[in-house]
């Protein structure tokens, strides 16, 4: 019997347009710039973006592990990616509004959410509860929080697991356990909804849940009678019910 359902977040219940994605970029890189201008940076625009490049390049590395560091250490990675030979500014006022700089533009340019996300959930609710498991990128966890709000769908969530908060990343065991505990569900009573066959449906298999993948019903997996695929989230309540038995 299903208890909990847990969801990916990127490409499973939102997707960042390429539109959005080149103008959160473009102003993260502009706004830092000016920032560090008044700080008295000599470099050029195109340092400070080589530098963002940098810190991409870096963060992968670090993914790679299944890690995860925050906002702050991420803009730590990127002053240190800037030129050698200039100070880098150890006021907190100023780092602090370097880190606001680095996370806030995606709330200029919000992403989507998928087609029948917010009524899936919104269903769900009543019989389910329901948890986030999300591997974040450069938007941390707490931007996040008010892009859901803004879409409408925050309160739907009982837990929110956000890899830069935890340190860890899917399919790191500790990320799934970290949520399913609050959840207070066993692994075997919850089913986890995502779009990556290694991190979301290896993941949750690791650790015992049910897995359910979108997007991808051809993808050939283990034959597995816990997992499940699904085109659209739409399918879900037709999975569920397959598997409520």
């Amino acid at each position: 019997m299903i208890e909990a359902i847990t969801f990916d977040l990127w490409e499973t219940l939102i997707q960042e347009t390429s539109e959005s994605a080149r103008k959160v970029k473009e102003a993260r890189i502009r706004n830092l710039y000016m920032l560090l201008q008044d700080q008295g940076y000599p470099g050029t625009l195109e340092r400070v973006e080589a530098a963002h490049e940098e810190v991409g390049e870096r963060l992968q590395g670090i993914w790679t592990r299944h890690e995860d560091v925050g906002s702050e250490g991420q803009v730590q990675l990127f002053l240190e990616a800037l030129e050698d030979g200039w100070e880098v500014p150890q006021d907190r006022m100023a780092l602090a509004n370097l880190e606001w700089a680095y996370v806030s533009p995606v709330l200029k340019a919000l992403p989507v959410l998928n087609q029948g996300a917010a009524e899936l959930l919104n269903g769900l609710r009543e019989q389910y509860r329901l948890g986030l498991i999300c591997n974040t990128g450069r938007v941390p966890g707490t931007m996040l929080k008010i892009v859901l709000q803004r879409l409408g769908i925050l309160e739907h969530f009982d837990v929110l697991t956000f890899s830069d908060v935890v340190g860890v990343r899917k399919p790191d065991p500790q990320i799934f356990h970290l949520t399913l505990e609050p959840l207070g569900v066993a692994p075997d009573r919850a089913l986890h909804v995502g779009d990556n066959p290694t991190t979301d449906i290896l993941g949750a298999r690791g650790v015992g849940m049910w897995a359910v993948l979108i997007g991808s019903p051809e993808a050939s997996l283990a034959e597995d009678e816990k997992v499940r695929a699904m085109e659209v989230l739409g399918e879900l309540p037709r999975i569920l019910q397959e598997v409520q038995g």
